[in-house]
């Protein structure tokens, strides 16, 4: 039998119930472990396919920044809604019981006892024959790993925080924006973006460093930050909403979180309680399905899970920490780079290469999003390659010209 302890409510009785959470993009390896259990199709009904950014300018114009070829693309989804599919799928097993409102005071992971604070107020003491650690950045079941002297842990807040406001639909119930696209205001130290939701509304969030959040002291200092940076956000938002979810605002932190091994006598952590990380590649829940995907298959070649665990960490430990990377590093591209012309250079070229020769030339952006060949650290090996390709090719083009152009003196 399993088990499954949640201490928040059954979100699917509790109607929207808010939760403060950045849209989840939904990608290829995300996609490929929602496959392997049924779930693929009912997911992206409830989702909205992005096929491009679209880089909203200081002055107000729009420029289309494709992901890759035509037909390529992510998923958009709400976090309620992503919720709802995969309880009503854990529910539909016969040995799974779910328990809502049980808080998890204290794990140890040497006995794989773990405390639970019930609705009443009560205790509840459980023992497991094996615990799957799925309790977030802030996970008590990684706490218990701190206490082993196996265990590596690092944690690193970055300079940002970060801000949800809602855009609504129009009074006729249309999307505001062209909806295919994450919509993306990039201003050097901070940026807005915005995903697409099913009902055509759209979730926005402010990212930026915390000086910004605390200059929001008063309306008028809202509204001047808003008209100087994101003057065509604001009638699509609304003034009155920028100013309820702005005003005396403190933001949200953003931590990233690499640790080692992931597995502890019969305790595994999966997802962001193993490698949390900042939301600028939207690979942190693709990153978590991976870890079951990469999961199931040792178990389907050790023939059990308890002779799957013991590699569990070496499959996966040192790819995982080179995502977190990787989506620390996207957050420059999105908040300053994504304007640059030498950027957008290179992305066209990334495209035009990708489609002339698919199988030599993959850009950084497509073999994580679009592909699942790769690991993470291979990903970023394979981003080094043709970037030392490209400079190589960009200094023999200099070369040439200067050359011609002694030749014409």
């Amino acid at each position: 039998t399993i088990d499954v302890y949640e201490y928040r409510g059954d979100i699917r009785t509790a109607g929207d119930a808010p939760l403060r959470s950045i849209n989840l993009t939904i990608a290829a390896r995300g996609l490929a472990a929602l496959e392997r259990v049924g779930l693929k199709e009912a997911v992206l009904a409830k989702s909205t396919p992005i096929y491009a950014r679209m880089i909203h300018k200081m002055d107000g114009t729009l420029q289309e920044l494709p992901y890759g070829n035509a037909n390529q693309c992510i998923y958009s989804i709400s976090r309620v809604l992503m919720n709802q599919v995969l309880l009503d799928a854990a529910e539909r097993h016969p040995n799974v019981t779910l328990h809502f409102h049980h808080k998890l005071q204290e794990y140890h992971h040497t006995d794989t006892r773990a405390i639970f604070r019930k609705p009443d107020g009560t205790t509840l003491t459980r023992e497991f024959a094996v615990a799957v650690g799925t309790d977030g950045s802030y996970s008590k079941t990684r706490q218990s790993f701190l206490k082993s002297n196996e265990f590596n842990y690092e944690q690193e807040y970055i300079d940002s925080l970060y801000l949800e406001l809602v855009m609504p639909t129009t009074p006729e119930g249309h999307s505001k924006m062209a909806v295919n696209y994450l919509h993306v205001w990039p201003r050097g130290d901070f940026m807005l973006m915005g995903l697409p939701n099913l009902d055509k509304s759209w979730t926005m969030t402010l990212f930026g460093p915390r000086s910004v959040y605390e200059s929001f002291r008063t309306e008028k200092d809202v509204m001047s930050t808003f008209e100087k940076y994101f003057k065509d956000a604001i009638p699509l938002i609304g003034k009155e909403k920028i100013i309820e979810s702005c005003v005396k605002a403190t933001g949200y932190p953003m931590v990233t979180v690499k640790c080692s091994p992931h597995v502890l006598e019969s305790t595994v952590l999966l997802g962001d309680a193993a490698h949390a990380m900042v939301p600028f590649y939207g690979e942190g829940m693709n990153c978590g399905f991976g870890d079951c995907l990469v999961l199931d298959n040792l178990i389907n070649e050790q023939g059990s899970l308890d002779a799957a665990l013991p590699l569990y960490s070496a499959a996966r430990a040192e790819d995982t920490r080179a995502m977190c990377d990787l989506a620390k590093y996207n957050y420059e591209v999105l908040r300053d780079r994504c304007n640059s012309p030498t950027f957008q250079v290179r992305k066209g070229l990334d495209n035009v290469l990708h489609k002339l020769v698919p199988s030599v030339w993959v850009p950084l952006y497509s073999s994580i999003r679009f592909e699942n060949k790769l690991s993470y650290k291979e990903c970023w090996k394979n981003k080094q390659w043709q970037d030392e390709v490209i400079d190589t090719v960009l200094k023999g083009i200099v070369l040439f010209l200067v050359l011609q152009l002694f030749r014409l003196c």
